[in-house]
């Protein structure tokens, strides 16, 4: 064997040095080079025509050939990403404490539910949960499939994470509690769906893809952030054109808004197409926030709107086509607006900025509390979230409870705290499996009480199978 191995080595060797003639290697540049030439303005032409629809491509098939090979690094790349379920990255420093559920302080009772939304490291896939808030027991479980609810469907879209459709990378994101049991709840981007107590499809709406938060209006319909495709603003394919999507409780599309055109329209254009580095996610749509009831400053059906690349939270009417209000800053990055009061609202500010190095948070996360009437900005969980070293860096929410109690998930930590109305740090929970290893949440929310009691009988009635 060892003669063998000597043997092949002494032959790689005559390959590797063996002398080459010049002239043979001057030819063989004379004939590559202008082929490495032609195949990248063939590349560039055909980037060119996918980013503007008006200059069509000269080259037809040899074209989307040579654009193809391209772009295979990012296919293979994305390939490569659905093989292992989404790490919490940023939860190294959280080594400390413990998994699951712990106390931290003493304080008032919690009300109400969670609809917890999180991989399960230990079965490697996303899992919705209804947790009893009062003693954090799990009442029920979904185990979204996404290779079944997901088969058959084209997969077209320049902007989807196809990726993401596989169980291990797949998150029901903000997933919604209905009072008889079913489950409405989209991927980070994917359909929008409605599931039976038992987990069986009701229906699902994939004209249009949706991602981000969802959340119920005034009326029984739901809001979320979703993708206009194509794009009719001539961008390039994969141009992120941010949409405001209405959908009905029995699956129909009823209403859609170009964010991009919106702002465009109402002379902020300067918001989407800057001067500097051109960017195809130039908004970031993360949340839609629907008016319940009239207020001082609006009105039922209105809708609240963040936009984390421009720092923008919008007050929109849709019945006119208004944008009401528009305030940028001091939030960075933020994910996330809520109601409070008829003069406030909340925003989950990431806090995050890039000064050269990358992005990092000053301090902490936090909860920014703006007063309209006012016109003023406090964070009144600032000392609570800074002692609980708050870093969602992406992602994130919080959501205030009946009983007064502030819910915070940090995301990429894999992290859910719960603060009492004393603004305490008093439970969280470490969402990690069996080995100790750290996975990612999918924007869970609170559930009051009186529809968590309903969907709770609904559930018990309905008999599911073990999973």
């Amino acid at each position: 064997m060892a003669k063998g191995r000597k043997e092949m080595t002494m032959w790689f060797e005559r390959v590797l040095f063996k002398r080459v003639e010049v002239w043979l290697v001057l030819l063989l540049l004379v004939l590559v080079l202008p082929g490495i030439v032609l195949f990248g303005e063939i590349v560039k032409s055909e980037a060119v025509s996918r980013q503007y629809p008006d200059r069509p491509s000269r080259w037809g098939t040899i074209g989307d050939a040579a654009y193809f090979v391209a772009d295979l690094p990012e296919v293979l790349k994305s390939a490569m990403e659905t093989g292992s379920a989404f790490h919490a990255g940023s939860a190294r420093r959280l080594a400390d404490i413990p998994s699951g559920w712990s106390q931290v302080s003493d304080g008032t009772a919690l009300s109400g539910y969670l609809l917890f939304s999180r991989i399960d490291g230990d079965l490697g896939r996303t899992v919705v949960e209804l947790v009893d808030l009062s003693d954090f027991s799990v009442l029920h479980r979904w185990l979204p499939a996404p290779e079944t609810l997901f088969a058959g469907l084209p997969r077209t879209s320049k902007i989807v994470p196809y990726a993401f459709w596989s169980s291990a990378r797949f998150r029901a994101m903000h997933p919604l509690l209905e009072a008889d049991g079913s489950l409405v709840m989209h991927g980070q981007t994917s359909p929008l769906m409605r599931l039976s107590p038992c987990g069986d499809m009701l229906w699902m709406q994939d004209d249009i893809m949706l991602h981000h938060s969802l959340n119920r209006d005034a009326e029984g319909n739901y809001w979320s952030p979703g993708f206009t495709e194509p794009t009719e603003l001539g961008l390039s394919e994969k141009f992120h054109d941010d949409t405001l999507v209405q959908i009905s409780p029995e699956g129909e599309i009823l209403f859609t808004r170009s964010l991009t055109q919106l702002l465009i329209d109402h002379g902020h254009e300067y918001m989407v197409y800057q001067m500097g580095e051109y960017r195809e996610d130039p908004l970031h749509l993360n949340d839609i926030q629907p008016v319940l009831s009239d207020g001082p400053y609006w009105k039922t059906g209105d809708l609240l709107i963040s936009a984390r690349d421009i720092a923008a939270i919008l007050l929109y009417r849709p019945s006119t086509d208004e944008i009401l209000w528009m305030k940028r800053g001091p939030w960075m990055a933020q994910h996330d607006v809520d109601i409070l009061g008829p003069t406030t609202i909340s925003v989950f500010n990431n806090n995050v900025r890039n000064r050269g190095a990358g992005a990092y948070i000053d301090t902490t996360s936090n909860v920014l509390v703006y007063d309209l009437e006012s016109d003023t900005v406090t964070s009144p969980y600032q000392s609570a979230l800074e002692e609980a070293v708050v870093l969602a860096t992406t992602n994130g929410l919080s959501d205030m409870t009946e009983s007064g109690h502030l819910i915070v998930e940090e995301d990429t930590a894999g992290r859910l705290l719960v603060f009492g109305p004393d603004r305490a740090l008093a439970w969280q929970y470490m969402n990690r499996d069996a080995a100790g290893t750290p996975y990612r949440m999918a924007w869970s929310r609170y559930v009051p009480k009186a529809l968590g009691d309903q969907a709770r009988a609904a559930l018990a009635a309905a008999s599911c199978p073990a999973p």
